[in-house]
């Protein structure tokens, strides 16, 4: 038996979740049901996701794994978190969520006690919006997660 992997991993096991919503809402005075006046203007959004860059980025140069969830609609800003990944010197794996509309609007209108301020309202502005070609790896979530064991 070799030595412990602990000490040979390149990373850090786990990963850092950092979440847009979160970042907002504490930008805001978490939480605030409805959201800050504001909050969703495109320069506070703009903040919002330079603020998300920069924690990954320190996360990411500090030896952590970073999952960066946000819409990422805009190919600018999937840009920006791969060009992230590539400053701190580390493998970047985009990954798509994808799963049926109607699938979809029953997820949000169930969500209870989640930071995220979108409803179905905002779903459906988010699926019209225009996303430009994705070259991220596209996963189908339609199936639900099993139940984490106690």
């Amino acid at each position: 038996m070799g030595p412990p992997l602990g000490p040979r991993a390149r990373r850090r096991p786990g990963a850092l979740i950092l979440r847009s919503d979160e970042i907002r809402k504490r930008r805001h005075g978490l939480p605030r049901d409805p959201p800050a006046p504001g909050a969703y203007a495109p320069a506070e959004s703009a903040a919002v996701h330079a603020a998300l860059f920069a924690l990954a980025e320190t996360a990411l140069r500090g030896g952590h794994s970073v999952i960066a969830d946000a819409a990422f609609l805009d190919p600018a800003l999937r840009q920006g978190i791969a060009a992230v990944a590539a400053e701190a010197g580390v493998p970047f794996q985009g990954v798509w969520l994808e799963a049926p509309l109607d699938l979809l609007r029953q997820r949000v209108a169930a969500r209870r006690g989640d930071a995220s301020d979108a409803d179905v309202a905002v779903l459906e502005s988010m699926a019209a919006a225009e996303a430009g070609p994705i070259d991220w790896r596209r996963l189908d979530v339609t199936a639900t997660m099993p139940e984490a064991a106690p």
